[in-house]
């Protein structure tokens, strides 16, 4: 008798095997070692290829979205993190400076487009050195995947693995029973082609309501010989609005009215169409829509951050592969550098400016803080050590990254953001110490104190009195926590 509470007998061979293939899903595909491209759209068309995709980009919208996309990855800087030595360093320099960076990503987002994108390299050994001298993109459909999701280029009815080094292929999205990743552009593939035909429509429908109808009024006597001049007749009317009837037929011109709301369907539809096409490629579709605001308008300029994230990745993910083969092909055992596609922070010279002002009024940054907010790796800027003036009052309060020196009254401070030294700086620097000196700063307050400064300034022109009483409130929120920081000290 079997003991059901047995363990199953274990044979650790199967532990490597893999069971769950391909195969398994997609059974029997004839004598063929490529896996069929999975995609529903050219399933459900009988297509192969990718051509159906590719025409798809005759459309302006289509071609103006995928241009806004690529634009967005495009439009980003890079940099290499990396712990090579400095000759290594200097290898990848010279190598990355030969490329056509830019015009590569291009060439890698095209698999966000079609699903994957084969691109050979060319090597070249020079002066000791394996060169990447020329990367071409392919056509999709020269390349495949088989049951395990391994490369095959297909020449005609032979199917080879490429060598090694030779071909980077960019996925979309792929998976284990989809390698050949997800093309974007099967997302807008049925809304552009009813846009096409809703297009069609509307020009015929504006051809046939657009102008008057030209009706000709003939006799039961005439042929079929004397109706065909007729119609001649009315159509040189239509083109030329010179012809010439028989004496014993009339014309009508008769307008079409009415016709306002049918118009407005085919408009409804067409931007509906379009709406779906800009939500797919670019995640919204604000700058499309007849009630867009201008903000709204603006914003919609970028790809959303997700959209253009996704695209990063796969550049990032091909360009890595060319630096671990450049690495491995040229360095012994080495750790490739990463490329890192980013963004500079919008207000960077604002943020300096503001660093600036900070820095006069005595509060120094750490390291890490510079790296952080200029996007600066550490060997690229030293901090220059200041000598502390004899009157400086020591304090240590704890502001995370950025530690606040005291150097000096309040009285001076002041002084540092004050734009000139007459009477009315005076006057200024008495009302901004009297605001610091509150026991609370509150709305209240500031107006009053902007009501004070603007009476100061009749004559001001209103931009310059607007940044300038900008920087006042600024520093005098800056000094009235600095001074609460020192009295705490003192205490």
């Amino acid at each position: 008798m079997t003991n059901q509470n047995q363990a199953p007998k274990l044979d650790k061979k199967e532990l490597s095997t893999q069971i769950a293939t391909a195969h398994r899903y997609f059974g029997l595909y004839g004598f063929s070692q490529i896996l069929p491209n999975p995609d529903i759209i050219l399933r459900r068309l009988g297509k192969s290829s990718l051509s159906a995709y590719r025409e798809l980009l005759i459309d302006p919208i289509v071609a103006g979205a995928v241009r806004r996309r690529k634009a967005s990855v495009a439009g980003l800087n890079y940099r290499l993190d990396s712990d090579l030595s400095d000759k290594q360093q200097a290898v990848i320099d010279q190598i990355f400076d030969s490329l056509d960076i830019y015009g590569l990503i291009g060439q890698i987002l095209e698999a966000v487009l079609y699903g994957y994108q084969p691109i050979e390299v060319i090597w070249q050994f020079k002066n000791g050195v394996w060169i990447p001298v020329k990367l071409i993109a392919i056509p999709q459909e020269w390349a495949g995947f088989d049951a395990n999701g391994e490369l095959l280029l297909i020449d005609g009815i032979t199917k080879t693995t490429p060598p090694p080094f030779k071909i980077l292929c960019p996925t979309n999205n792929a998976s284990f029973t989809n390698p050949y990743g997800t093309a974007e552009l099967s997302c807008v593939y049925w809304a552009t082609v009813f846009k096409r035909g809703g297009l069609k429509f509307w020009a015929e429908f504006a051809e046939k309501f657009g102008s008057p109808w030209i009706i000709g009024h003939e006799p039961r006597s005439n042929t079929d010989d004397d109706t065909n001049k007729l119609l001649d007749a009315l159509e040189d009317l239509m083109g030329n609005a010179v012809a010439t009837i028989p004496n014993d037929s009339s014309v009508e011109i008769k307008e079409a009215t009415g016709k306002t709301g049918s118009s407005q369907v085919f408009d409804d539809f067409i931007r509906y169409c379009r709406s779906e096409i800009n939500i797919a490629l670019l995640g919204q579709d604000q700058t499309t829509e007849k009630d867009t605001s201008h903000a709204s308008a603006m914003a919609g300029l970028t790809v959303t951050k997700d959209i253009r994230d996704n695209d990063c990745r796969v550049v990032e993910s091909c360009f890595n592969t060319l630096l671990a083969w450049i690495c491995e092909l040229n360095f012994h055992k080495v750790s490739p550098p990463k490329f890192v596609l980013y963004e500079d922070e919008v207000g960077d010279k604002t943020l300096a400016e503001r660093d600036q002002i900070l820095t006069a009024l005595g509060v120094s940054f750490n390291q890490s803080y510079y790296e952080r907010a200029y996007n600066l790796s550490a060997d690229e800027f030293t901090l220059n050590a200041k000598p502390m003036p004899t009157n400086t009052v020591p304090t240590t309060p704890n502001f995370s990254e950025k530690s606040f020196t005291l150097q000096g009254d309040l009285s001076d401070k002041l002084a540092i953001g004050v734009p000139s030294d007459d009477e009315l700086t005076a006057q200024v620097v008495q009302m901004l110490d009297d605001f610091t000196s509150l026991d609370s700063v509150n709305l209240d307050n500031e107006t009053a104190l902007l009501e004070q400064l603007a009476s100061l300034y009749p004559t001001m022109n209103i931009d310059e009195l607007q940044d300038k009483l900008t920087q006042m409130l600024f520093i005098a929120d800056t000094l009235s926590r600095l001074q609460t920081q020192e009295e705490m000290g003192l205490n």
